[in-house]
C-alpha cells in the first residue's frame, strides 16, 4: 500500500458489526473502456463462463445482470430487448440459481437507469469472475417489464461498486465486497486511474493500454505522486435521492464526502448545503452522471462571466446535466481560471485546470464541460471522470473512506 497520509480520522464505519475481512492474495487491474454511458469492463459470469462487457458504476451496490427474462418469462429476449442486446443468459449457466427464499425481488420506479420505466430484479447466485477471482455471489437478475427494443446498449448490466450500509446483507453488497468477505482480494482497496485523451501518458502505458484501469485489491504505489493519499470520511447525503439520482424506493449508499470550499480563479465562492444534507456534498460517480465539472448555479455564472462564454446548442453535449452549455474561444482556454475544491478534513486543495474542463467538440468549438445540480448557492456535485483527470481516486471498503492522490505520470 502507498505511504498514505490520513488527515481525517474520525469516521462512521459502515461495515461495523460485519465479520472481519480476510486477507487474500489477489490483485487485478481491471481494464476499462470509455463509452458514452460510462466505462465498461470485461468479466465472465456463470458456468460455463459467458464473456460479457459490464458497465462500471460507483453509485450502484450489486451486480445488476441483464438477462433475457421479459415480462416475467425466462429466456424471452425478443419480447422486450433489441436483437443485438448483450445479456447474461442464465438458462445457459449450470451454476445459476434463483434464491427468492433468501432475498425478495425488488422494483425501483422511477430509477436512474430507465427513468419512469421500472427496474425490476430477482435475486440469484452464480459465479462472477473478475480477473483472477472467481466467486459465487448474490446478484440481481433483470426482469424487463417494458419495451427496450429501440437500441442495444454496449454492455450486459451494471457492476456496482457502492459502499455497504450497516445492517445490510449480500443483496446490497457489491461483488467486490462479497469477494472481499470471502478472502479473495489482498486489500480492501479499489483504485481508479484515468488515461484521458490529452493526458501526459499518451501511450496509456500506465493504464496497460486501456482508457482507464480500476485496480482491485491494492493501490499501485507508482501512480501516487509523492506517496501521499488524502483520506476523507464517507458521509450520507439524503438529497442525492431527491435532486440527483432519483429512485423509489430511495437509494442512499453512495461514496460521498463534504465539500468545505470551492474557488474559481483563486476566489472563494459562496456555497451552501441542499435542504436535507448536513453540508455541501461531493458524490463520486464515474458513469455518465459523473461527467462535467461540478459547480453550483452561481459558481457557473461566475465562470461564464470570467470566460466571456457564449450560449451554444449541442446535439451531443459533453455531459447529461440539465444546465445550458456555453462555448469559449479555443485560443484562450489556457487563460481561463483554475477551479479548486477543498473537502472537510484536510487543507489540501484539489485543482482542475481549464484544459481538463473545456471540451473540444471540434477544431473550432470549445465548450465548458460543467454539470450543475440544484439552484443558487446550493452545492451537490457529481465527481467523476472530469474531476479525476490527473488524480487517483481510491475507495477503502473496510474503513469506508474516500482517498484522493495526485497522479505520478510515467
Amino acid at each position: 500500500m502507498a505511504n498514505t497520509v490520513v488527515f481525517y480520522l474520525p469516521l462512521l464505519s459502515l461495515l461495523r458489526g460485519a465479520a472481519a475481512l480476510q486477507a487474500g492474495n489477489s490483485t487485478y487491474d481491471l481494464p476499462l473502456t470509455w463509452t458514452p454511458y460510462g466505462f465498461t469492463a470485461p468479466i465472465t459470469a456463470g458456468n460455463p463462463p459467458q464473456h460479457l462487457d459490464i458497465l462500471q458504476d460507483w453509485t450502484w451496490a450489486s451486480a445488476y445482470m441483464w438477462t433475457p427474462t421479459c415480462f416475467h418469462q425466462v429466456d424471452s429476449h425478443a419480447q422486450c430487448l433489441n436483437a443485438n442486446q448483450m445479456v447474461f443468459n442464465q438458462t445457459l449457466s449450470d451454476s445459476f440459481e434463483y434464491v427468492p427464499d433468501n432475498y425478495t425481488g425488488r422494483t425501483w420506479n422511477p430509477n436512474h437507469f430507465f427513468g419512469d420505466n421500472p427496474a425490476t430484479v430477482d435475486y440469484a447466485t452464480d459465479v462472477l469472475t473478475i480477473g483472477p477471482v472467481a466467486d459465487e455471489i448474490v446478484l440481481q437478475a433483470s426482469d424487463f417489464t417494458f419495451d427496450l427494443k429501440e437500441f442495444a446498449y454496449p454492455f450486459a448490466g451494471i457492476y456496482g461498486l457502492a459502499p455497504a450500509l450497516p445492517e445490510t446483507n449480500a443483496s446490497d453488497w457489491s461483488p467486490f465486497v462479497q469477494s472481499l468477505k470471502k478472502g479473495s482480494w489482498r486489500e480492501p482497496f479499489l483504485a481508479f486511474h484515468y488515461c484521458y485523451p490529452g493526458s501526459p501518458d499518451t501511450s496509456k502505458s500506465s493504464c496497460n493500454g486501456y482508457d482507464a484501469i480500476q485496480t482491485h485489491g491494492a493501490i499501485n504505489d507508482s501512480l501516487v505522486k509523492g506517496g501521499e493519499i488524502v483520506w476523507y470520511e464517507n458521509r450520507l447525503f439524503p438529497d442525492v435521492n431527491s435532486l440527483d439520482f432519483i429512485f423509489n424506493p430511495p437509494v442512499y449508499n453512495y461514496w460521498g464526502i463534504e465539500v468545505e470550499s470551492v474557488s474559481v480563479g483563486g476566489e472563494a465562492q459562496v456555497l451552501t448545503a441542499t435542504p436535507n444534507n448536513t453540508g455541501p456534498a461531493a458524490i463520486f460517480d464515474h458513469a455518465a452522471g459523473g461527467r462535467g465539472l461540478p459547480l453550483s448555479e452561481t459558481m457557473y455564472d461566475t465562470l461564464l462571466s470570467l470566460a466571456d462564454a457564449k450560449p451554444i446548442t449541442l446535439e451531443d453535449p459533453p455531459n447529461n446535466g440539465k444546465q445550458a452549455f456555453y462555448q469559449v474561444d479555443c485560443a484562450s482556454v489556457s487563460t481561463l481560471p483554475d477551479i479548486s475544491y477543498k473537502f472537510t478534513g484536510s487543507s489540501k486543495e484539489w485543482k482542475v485546470e481549464p484544459r481538463n474542463y473545456v471540451e473540444n467538440i471540434d477544431e473550432s468549438t470549445c465548450v465548458l464541460n460543467v454539470r450543475v445540480v440544484g439552484s443558487g448557492n446550493m452545492f451537490l456535485g457529481n465527481f467523476g471522470e472530469t474531476f479525476a483527470k490527473d488524480k487517483l481516486i481510491v475507495f477503502d471498503f473496510e474503513k469506508v473512506l474516500v482517498g484522493i492522490a495526485d497522479v505520478q505520470w510515467p
